[in-house]
């Protein structure tokens, strides 16, 4: 429930949005509010003090198909987002969100709200970082385009001018051969020790084309120099080969940020494992 001295700013469409970013300082964009609730103790939901409620917005709660990519507002939510149906969903997404805590979060949190959440990564995350999601970013100023994993940051040092936010999502829908998601942790709620792992598999002719693998929880992992390494391979992959390649992981992991843990183990493990399926 709003504080007595919350201040909530209702808007219908995006100028308004911008509008009130642009002049009023110290807002917090809310949707769900399902991270807000996560993260606090007491019977009745406390708000920031500036509120902009993004939900009723129609033009951030839709959904446009094409046929290389699905076109998210950062308000729809997860369950609208499994009401599409699995075929017409990324697997790994749709594994992912069906993975959330229960329906009727599902039916409050929002994909927006969901990869935006600060101090951990969600369980959307994962499956965008490995599919390549872009973002749309708007502003008073300009509208851009970003791929998802420069427009956020581990280490939490990216200046994002306050007068922006998400607007779209962007999701490639182009067809993968294997398709892993596993997530961490206890079901249905989240931890320090909560993430995910995606390990999508695209092939020619039984040769390795292209593989994404994607980790997120207290950080995020995706490195594409490391992913070229299996790249051209034949099938059926050598017991030899993922050693190599498990062996050869080490190497890319940011010690400050990812230092030997359960965690990291988990990855190791994962990986392994999602690469014994192609033996």
């Amino acid at each position: 429930m709003p504080n007595k001295n919350t201040t909530i700013y209702p808007v219908s469409n995006v100028a308004e949005v911008l509008s009130i970013l642009k002049n009023v300082r110290g807002v917090s964009i809310v949707a769900g509010c399902t991270e807000l609730a996560r993260r606090q103790t007491g019977r009745n939901l406390r708000l920031p003090p500036l509120v902009l409620p993004l939900s009723r917005v129609p033009e951030l709660c839709t959904v446009a198909k094409t046929e290389r990519y699905i076109d998210f507002g950062p308000s729809v939510t997860l369950e609208a987002i499994l009401q599409l149906g699995a075929k017409n969903l990324p697997e790994a997404l749709h594994r992912a969100v069906k993975s959330v805590a229960n329906p009727g979060i599902r039916a409050l949190g929002t994909l927006g709200g969901n990869i935006s959440a600060k101090g951990h990564r969600l369980t959307a995350f994962a499956p965008l970082l490995a599919l390549d999601a872009r973002l749309e970013i708007k502003s008073p100023a300009e509208t851009l385009w970003i791929p998802m994993n420069r427009y956020f940051s581990n280490t939490g040092k990216t200046h994002r001018d306050p007068t922006e936010f998400i607007s779209k999502i962007r999701v490639p829908t182009e067809h993968w051969d294997f398709s892993v998601f596993r997530r961490i942790g206890s079901a249905g709620i989240i931890s320090s020790s909560t993430a995910s792992f995606v390990f999508l598999v695209k092939l020619q002719k039984n040769i390795l084309a292209d593989i994404r693998i994607a980790w997120a929880g207290s950080y995020f992992f995706r490195n594409r120099e490391f992913e070229n390494i299996l790249i051209g391979r034949s099938l059926p992959i050598q017991a030899k080969d993922i050693d190599y390649v498990t062996e050869k992981a080490e190497a890319f992991f940011p010690a400050e940020l990812f230092p030997p843990s359960y965690e990291r183990s988990c990855f190791i493990n994962l990986l392994r494992e999602s690469l014994s399926t192609l033996t």
